[in-house]
């Protein structure tokens, strides 16, 4: 499942790169080990109480990903989809055999009836995406594929 990284940087979806970085320092000062082992040596029976702890890895993948456009663009598609899906509002299922490959693009299209596009990229495949809006219309559409196995295990034998 897609992690939601505005709910981790505790920041509004149209939250401007300079909120959004401005944030994330904080969340860092706040969450970072030695500041927590500061606040655990210097206050023992409270430390953090009442702070919820959030992975120093996860504010760093939410900073990495919201802060290049295209990235966040590509995740604001992606978590829209998510919670599209999470709402039962997928229109159609599609396989992915069923799809055009575009070797140059490394990206999957299938025609929708608005003559717009769904477009999955082999990277998003990989991480598990399987939902796709249309590129013109607000329709839905899941993909059905197999993960492909990792060919070391067969070289290992």
């Amino acid at each position: 499942m897609l992690k939601d990284y505005y709910a981790i940087l505790d920041v509004s979806q149209d939250a401007s790169l300079v909120e959004i970085k401005q944030q994330y320092q904080r969340l860092l000062l706040i969450h970072h080990p030695d500041k927590q082992r500061q606040q655990q040596t210097a206050t023992p029976f409270n430390g953090t109480a009442g702070l919820k702890l959030i992975p120093l890895q996860d504010i760093k993948e939410a900073w990495e990903c919201l802060r290049e456009p295209n990235h966040r663009a590509f995740y604001d598609s992606s978590l829209q989809a998510m919670r599209l899906h999470a709402n039962g509002q997928v229109h159609d299922d599609i396989d992915l055999d069923d799809m055009d490959f575009d070797e140059e693009s490394g990206s999957y299209t299938s025609p929708c009836r608005c003559s717009g596009e769904y477009i999955i990229s082999e990277d998003e495949l990989e991480l598990g995406v399987d939902t796709v809006v249309c590129s013109t219309c607000s329709l839905i559409v899941r993909i059905h594929y197999e993960a492909a196995e990792d060919d070391e295990d067969e070289d290992t034998n």
